[in-house]
């Protein structure tokens, strides 16, 4: 570590004085592609503006390279800030290659593009006149940067690029219109090139260079050691990187991509902890990356892990989205996953990896009924304490994984300690509100899932043209102040027991009418909760009342007999 050290002690450098020498950047296979969107750029020109007001430098933050030959690097960290004030400068340029092709100070305007264009871009060819840039994108960005955007040519079907091309292309012309909107106001190049010097000269980074992968994941973690933000995605995708010869980044890369395909970058640090704890004792965020470092020590790990998540990434994703292809024809498992997106539960997900993983689909959908009536009963309703979820699912999970558990039976028992008793259950469920202003789909999937039981009918809670009927309605009207003290009543608005279905008609023939004249419309539906209503009165005791009959009913439908 004391070479890491070493190398964090680098002296600070301007935006010009790496990309003005003779060396070539290039981005490796493994980075992301171009990602950065209007809200990055329009940050970086508000930090260069204010940088120019105040006159002062910069500061952009630490790059890592790595150094492949004598004028060669590879960029591990930094790409997306070198590619995008590339970019700015190609758009001042740009702006000066208008100015001659117009014929406006042709001689000197040519003399100034040339300038620019070595110190900031690239150098041209002599036999093709085209410019080769210092800066090399990836497999997928690099076309359209060296074949359009420096060589100031027009993109084709800019609509039809693939979103990371586009988001190139768009800043682009983002930053040429700043430009010409902010910079060039007098009809003088003098401010242009004021402008992109500044930028040059100014802006700041710490570049650290390593010879090796395996020096650059050395910093990558010192750097997160020493809280600069560098995410469990970034640290695992560099480490695996780094402990593969170079020969198989292809394949590695191709792992990576086809996980991507299902995982979203920002996504992939939960996916990772998910399935590392479906086989792994439970562990944070934090502690994560080291805890792969010291299992994951050399290629083959590092093919076993990749090729193993990416196993597992359609499955992660899907767990999310109940109507993605992968649960076609299962309708158990549409039902229950649904219920778990309903709740915001997410905590089950590596004991589902790991059954999914080892279980017939029939049996899988049995484990996600078991998650989805715990969550409603823990969670949902009794409101209990979220640290030792994980902990429990994570052991039924390794159980899975090592084969003590074969079946939901025996998953039940390993999560029992979370099924909360009858008892706690309807003492919970009798005092609890849901607020239809920030949770209407919850409170429709309780009252839809009760009407269901009683009547045992099958309306679709999601598809239902019923509607939730506030019997103390929403807004009173002074004619309820009897009933419920004025500075009360927005505690008993969204109990459970407040809550009936209605036909949208009646709904809204009832609006805020008192309770005599709500009866009438409620006699007319076709919904259980609102026909069998029994209360002549509605007041904090009925609703009371109410609500622990519907409890009653409640642990009979949210109910596991294992």
């Amino acid at each position: 570590m004391e070479r890491t050290e070493n190398l964090l002690n680098a002296n600070t450098i301007s935006f010009g004085d790496i990309i003005s020498g003779d060396n070539v950047y290039q981005v490796p296979l493994f980075q992301r592609d171009y990602s950065w969107k209007e809200d990055n750029w329009d940050d970086l020109w508000l930090d260069i503006n204010n940088a120019i007001s105040s006159n002062t430098r910069h500061y952009m933050g630490s790059i890592v390279l790595i150094r492949k030959s004598k004028k060669n690097l590879e960029i591990i960290d930094g790409q997306q800030r070198l590619t995008t004030l590339s970019i700015l400068a190609l758009s001042c340029i740009r702006f000066i290659n208008e100015l001659i092709e117009s014929g406006i100070d042709k001689e000197e305007n040519e003399e100034r593009k040339d300038i620019l264009m070595r110190k900031f871009v690239g150098f041209k060819s002599a036999k093709s006149l085209m410019f080769s840039p210092k800066l090399q994108l990836n497999k997928l960005n690099n076309p359209i940067y060296t074949s359009y955007l420096i060589q100031f040519h027009r993109v084709p079907n800019v609509s039809k690029l693939v979103k990371t091309n586009k988001a190139l292309v768009e800043a682009y012309e983002y930053f040429y219109k700043l430009i010409k909107e902010d910079i060039y106001k007098q009809g003088s190049t003098d401010e242009l090139i004021d402008f992109i010097e500044f930028v040059g000269d100014n802006l700041q980074f710490i570049q650290i260079t390593v010879v090796d992968e395996l020096n650059a994941y050395l910093v990558f973690e010192t750097l997160n050691d020493r809280g600069i933000p560098l995410t469990v995605t970034d640290l695992f995708k560099n480490y695996l990187f780094s402990r593969v010869d170079e020969n198989d980044h292809h394949h590695i890369k191709n792992k990576w991509d086809s996980i991507l395909k299902f995982i979203n970058y920002k996504d992939f640090s939960n996916f990772l902890r998910y399935y590392w704890i479906s086989r792994n004792k439970l562990i944070t965020e934090k502690e994560l990356f080291k805890a792969i470092k010291r299992s994951v020590t050399n290629q083959q790990e590092v093919i076993n892990i990749i090729s193993d998540l990416e196993l597992h990434a359609e499955v992660f994703n899907a767990l999310s989205e109940p109507t993605d292809d992968l649960w076609k024809g299962n309708q158990d498992v549409i039902k229950y996953l649904t219920e778990l997106q309903i709740f915001g539960i997410k905590q089950p997900f590596a004991l589902l990896l790991a059954a999914y993983e080892k279980f017939e689909i029939n049996d899988f959908a049995k484990v996600v009924k078991i998650c989805s009536i715990i969550s409603f009963r823990y969670s949902v309703i009794s409101g209990l304490r979220t640290n030792v979820l994980e902990q429990v699912y994570s052991r039924a999970a390794n159980n899975i994984i090592s084969g003590k558990s074969a079946n939901p039976t025996s998953v039940f028992k390993d999560v029992s300690q979370l099924y909360v008793n009858d008892e706690i259950f309807t003492n919970q469920f009798t005092l609890k509100s849901i607020k239809t202003s920030s949770k209407n789909r919850l409170a429709r999937y309780i009252v839809y899932a009760i009407e269901n039981k009683m009547g045992n009918s099958s309306y679709q809670f999601d598809n239902d043209s019923g509607t939730v009927e506030h019997i103390l309605p929403e807004n009173p009207s002074d004619d309820w102040n009897n009933a419920f003290v004025k500075d009360t009543q927005l505690e008993f608005i969204f109990r459970i027991g407040n809550y009936a279905i209605l036909e949208k008609k009646l709904n809204k023939e009832c609006e805020n009418k008192s309770i005599e004249h709500k009866i009438p419309f409620f006699k007319k539906s076709k919904y259980l909760l609102s026909n069998e209503f029994e209360y002549e009165e509605w007041n904090p005791n009925r609703l009371k009342q109410r609500q622990a009959k519907m409890a009653k009913i409640a642990k009979q439908v949210w109910r596991l007999d294992y």
